[in-house]
């Protein structure tokens, strides 16, 4: 089927009842709302649940008093989870993603995968120093 790459993409005609949320190139939406929002209106719009989504910020904020992240309770405290590079922390939701049974396990699981992957690169690389910001 040959289309003209310059038309306006049509709406599917199961959604053809539906309303559409924005008339952009669907990138405005989700950057004038939060994620929660998105998902919400994605559900809402193909009638569907959506589960399972990890979110950095999520992250971040569960590990937070995790014993390599809590300078106050922790003898093994290793460095604030702010001085953690984001991509250190992408790599490891990726990891969890990939090697966890979140079916049998849960979100519980995950973090303790992205926290034991944080801290073996800590560890191996010697990378991370408290209040060096060194995002690398």
């Amino acid at each position: 089927m040959d289309y003209d790459k310059s038309e306006k993409a049509i709406m599917n005609p199961a959604q053809s009842e539906k309303e559409f949320m924005d008339t952009d190139d669907g990138l405005m939406f989700m950057h004038t709302h939060s994620l929660w929002e998105v998902i919400s209106a994605v559900e809402k719009f193909y009638e569907c649940t959506i589960y399972g989504v990890m979110s950095l910020e999520d992250v971040v904020e569960n590990l937070r008093y995790w014993n390599a992240f809590d300078k106050d309770n922790s003898d093994y405290y290793l460095c604030e989870i702010d001085d953690v590079p984001n991509q250190l922390l992408l790599d490891g939701m990726e990891g969890a993603y990939n090697n966890v049974d979140d079916n049998q396990y849960g979100y519980e699981a995950y973090l303790e995968y992205i926290y034991d992957y944080i801290i073996d690169y800590i560890k191996i690389n010697n990378r991370i120093r408290t209040g060096d910001n060194n995002a690398s």
